[in-house]
């Protein structure tokens, strides 16, 4: 029940950023895009799990070209049987529904004087998330959804690159650092999330 409270009231600050980011210096976007997802002990391989992200982003700039990132999204993880295992017959497949509450730090580089951003950049930084949905045909814990962690803990990289003051497009990669299940003897590796992300970021 914390950790709702906590996601309802980050989603709620940011909405009220929103209405105050060109008075305090903050910059808010839309962001969207799709994941490329798989989770590392559960069978599968391959980053064929396709899910969608979106959200919001504030972002407030420091000193010199680096940038503080806070994000609330919806973001859809888990894993696919491969396209050939599909023209096998396997069906095996995980989908995890969370809430992400990504933190991050941005280094900005080549500045366009004329219009006033950066061109590209770097970032780094963790997510938490929490998982609010659940649902597999993967037959090593299909009668076990209830282990499924509520919580996953990632480190993210990334990068973006900007066409202009409005658009741009950003890839990241994320990787769980704590086992998503619950039963720790499922595989020598346990669970873990990894994913790619590619979006389209808007700057109101």
């Amino acid at each position: 029940m914390l950790i709702k409270t906590f996601f309802v009231n980050a989603f709620c600050l940011i909405l009220l950023s929103a209405s105050l980011s060109a008075q305090q210096g903050f910059d808010l976007w839309a962001v969207g895009g799709f994941n490329a997802a798989q989770i590392a002990g559960d069978g599968l391989a391959g980053y064929d799990k396709i899910g969608f992200q979106a959200g919001l982003k504030l972002a407030y700039p420091l000193e010199d070209k680096w940038e503080l990132d806070l994000e609330i999204l919806f973001a859809q993880k888990g894993s696919r049987a491969s396209t050939a295992q599909l023209l096998m017959g396997s069906r095996q497949t995980t989908s995890l529904d969370y809430l992400e509450l990504p933190v991050y730090v941005t280094y900005n580089d080549w500045y366009q004087e004329s219009e006033g951003y950066y061109k590209v950049g770097l970032h780094a930084g963790l997510s938490a998330g929490y998982l609010f949905s659940a649902k597999t045909r993967n037959s090593l814990v299909v009668d076990q959804l209830e282990n499924f962690k509520d919580f996953d803990y990632s480190a993210i990289i990334g990068a973006f690159y900007a066409f202009n003051k409005r658009w741009s497009v950003t890839v990241r990669y994320t990787n769980s650092f704590i086992k998503i299940y619950k039963n720790e003897n499922l595989t020598t590796e346990g669970l873990l999330n990894f994913l790619w992300t590619f979006r389209a970021d808007f700057r109101f």
